[in-house]
């Protein structure tokens, strides 16, 4: 009997090991999908990041297209701040807010994703940091009636499961079909 109970502690111990240096392994032979010049000025690889963020900004996307900003404010960050292609920034879910209303009511703007690629990396201090790299179009529509589109790429740092700091970059004028 005393030797039954010491083979199954002994197995029990053995699988608990086994499985921690597979979780180990799979850490270290993580997919590297690229590369970035971190801000560092270093090349860092870029792994192949969690598809769970893609769900994060799927429902943050349809929040703006229902005008939801309350549920935005939710998916954002207590960090939340976003660089915008004309060099001036957003900090904070309220100027976030005040950003969207103002647009939405100016050209009753729509977003459509077009892609996503979920991604980490090294930062400077050796964290792992979570992004999602996007594309989306955006169809505007003036009180006139004209229409106009706009292709933003959008890389946002995800913390917390939550969206963070985000650099937006556009192509203006994109025909619409």
């Amino acid at each position: 009997m005393k030797n039954n109970i010491l083979l199954a502690l002994s197995v029990v111990l053995f699988s608990a090991v086994a499985a921690h240096a597979g979780h180990h392994e799979a850490e270290e032979k993580r997919t590297v999908i690229g590369m970035q010049r971190s801000m560092d000025g270093e090349f860092k690889p870029l792994y192949s990041g969690s598809a769970s963020n893609m769900k994060i900004w799927q429902e943050w996307i349809q929040a703006h297209n229902d005008r939801d900003f309350d549920k935005i404010a939710a998916l954002n960050n207590d960090e939340f701040t976003v660089y915008l292609p004309d060099g001036k920034s957003v900090v904070g879910s309220p100027a976030h807010r005040e950003l969207l209303e103002g647009w939405i009511a100016e050209a009753n703007t729509t977003w459509e994703i077009w892609w996503m690629i979920p991604n980490d990396t090294v930062n400077a201090d050796g964290v792992m940091e979570e992004w999602l790299s996007t594309g989306n179009m955006l169809t505007m529509t003036d009180a006139d009636g004209n229409v106009s589109r706009e292709f933003h790429q959008v890389d946002m740092k995800i913390k917390d499961g939550k969206l963070s700091t985000g650099y937006v970059s556009s192509a203006e004028n994109i025909p619409a079909p």
